[in-house]
């Protein structure tokens, strides 16, 4: 039986890093950044048009994000509830307290429901989410979030979890150069890959030197502690299979372009699975490729789950249950979240990473059509 995986990571062979692997550990210098991460950073700033810093997950980016915006405990921070829980567990380590926000049909944040949460809550960050690489409405959030600071007479930080979405674009504008910051994971599942990682962008320099302290326990020479802080360093190991998948995303990203189009082609011709908005003038990740299940089988979205599995095709419910309605969070749920609710229980992301051949996505489509007749 032929078996088409989830993912399939973005990573160099043993021989095309095995110079600078040899270097460091000859060295011994693996970590404080060091010579690789000094480099992977450099042309990151480079590629995003933005000053960065790296840190050794995207949970800990989110995490000092809040912390340098100025997040006091028990402010309030409004997010999408279809996201990752990293977005939300971020906020509560912070200090925080999570406002959950309903989304669009591209499964991002909902501009109507922020405007409506900021004109009841006392809110001091927003956070959007570029879900699977497809970036947010920023204009119309960056209005929003502007228009409400002006009617209280305060200023509402504006971040963005950008974890799926380093490599995407918005008419010709990188991911990474919105808001106040915006924040990237560079784990495994991603389309830059570092293994393990996050990367903080911002525009602000002095955003950025202050990141910089924090990452490394708030020191700011000798020891002396000016900021809050935590270890949140990258290693120069990271920063070695980061550098080489970066210098490579470029021909990345037009090749997930090329098999996005591919496969949307064959679902939209061959099934009546529902695809996602993919808008003129957006460079998209696909960090997940997902589709929604049609009328007719919405209430069986388990069952397809079931069927694909059985002919060797992963998928996963990319994101199910949403936020508001997991255990450790749903003493925030205050309401309803009817689309967020309604979506996230028809979502199935489907195989597809850099590397999936039209032999593979076809033999996905096949499965799909198959389940369809046989569930309808």
């Amino acid at each position: 039986m032929t078996t088409v995986p989830l993912i399939r990571a973005d990573l160099p062979s043993v021989g095309e890093i095995l110079e600078p692997l040899r270097e460091v550990l000859e060295s011994g210098k693996i970590t404080n950044f060091s010579k690789h991460v000094t480099e992977f950073e450099r042309l990151a700033a480079a590629y995003l048009d933005a000053q960065v810093a790296t840190t050794s997950s995207g949970t800990q980016a989110l995490i000092l994000s809040l912390q340098a915006l100025g997040l006091q405990r028990g402010q309030k921070v409004i997010l999408p509830s279809f996201t990752f829980m990293a977005t939300a567990q971020a906020i509560l380590y912070a200090g925080g307290i999570p406002v959950f926000a309903e989304i669009e049909d591209d499964l991002t944040l909902s501009p109507a429901d922020l405007e409506a949460l900021l004109a009841e809550h006392d809110v001091d960050v927003v956070i959007g989410v570029h879900n699977y690489g497809l970036p947010c409405r920023v204009d119309e959030i960056q209005e929003v979030v502007e228009a409400a600071g002006r009617k209280r007479g305060k200023r509402i930080a504006l971040m963005y979890d950008a974890a799926h979405a380093f490599g995407s674009a918005l008419n010709g504008r990188k991911v990474g150069s919105f808001g106040d910051v915006e924040v990237f994971s560079l784990s495994v599942t991603k389309a830059l890959v570092s293994v393990e990682g996050g990367m903080i962008s911002s525009r602000d320099p002095k955003f950025i030197e202050r990141i910089r302290k924090m990452r490394n326990y708030g020191i700011q020479d000798s020891y002396n502690a000016h900021y809050a802080g935590m270890n949140g360093k990258m290693s120069e190991f990271h920063a070695i299979i980061g550098l080489h998948n970066l210098r490579r995303l470029d021909s990345y990203m037009q090749t997930r372009q090329v098999n996005a189009r591919y496969y949307m082609e064959r679902i939209r011709s061959r099934t009546n699975f529902q695809l996602l908005p993919w808008p003129e003038g957006v460079t998209h990740t696909f960090k997940d490729f997902s589709v929604l299940t049609p009328e007719g089988l919405d209430a069986q979205r388990d069952a397809v789950i079931g069927f694909l599995k059985e002919r060797g095709v992963e998928t996963r419910a990319y994101f199910y249950p949403p936020v508001h309605e997991q255990c450790f969070f749903q003493r925030f749920a205050d309401r309803a979240l009817p689309r967020t609710e309604a979506l996230s229980r028809r979502v199935i992301t489907l195989p597809f990473f850099t590397t999936i051949t039209n032999a593979e996505m076809d033999y996905v489509v096949d499965a799909l059509v198959e389940a369809e007749r046989s569930l309808a």
